[in-house]
């Protein structure tokens, strides 16, 4: 059965991602995280009275930002976040192509998660048929 990952991208489904820059990221994900084990468990002084609510608040706040974290990392390596990817429009579905994809100048876009703001870059796409800009996600 043949699997969608291949070893040129080192394992990632991504397309856009090289091995080389998927270890990289790996590297500072695991950086971060340390950082993170850190600031929980590495308490000194006062810290240590923390109640377990401000235990649990704190384990939350580490975890939204990873959460954020992963899908902005996620988000940068989509395929939609290439100009030149082909893309339906949301809104009448016929497909919307970028007609000089070398010469847009991806936007930064924010959305509103579960987990708090997730920051993107997009090129808009102008559907000629409904008249609609839209900033493709999936």
């Amino acid at each position: 059965m043949d699997s969608p990952q291949t070893p040129d991208h080192g394992g990632s489904i991504m397309p856009r991602i090289t091995a080389e820059e998927l270890q990289a990221r790996r590297r500072e994900f695991l950086e971060k995280a340390g950082q993170a084990f850190d600031q929980m468990l590495g308490r000194t002084g006062s810290e240590d009275r923390a109640t377990f609510a401000e235990r649990e608040e704190r384990a939350c706040e580490l975890g939204d930002a990873f959460t954020r974290l992963l899908m902005e990392e996620d988000l940068a390596a989509d395929e939609l976040a290439d100009p030149g990817a082909s893309v339906d429009c949301p809104f009448c579905g016929r497909p919307v192509d970028c007609e000089s994809p070398e010469a847009v100048e991806l936007e930064k876009r924010q959305v509103q998660t579960r987990r708090g703001p997730v920051e993107y870059e997009r090129a808009g796409r102008h559907c000629k048929h409904c008249r609609r800009v839209f900033f493709p996600l999936r």
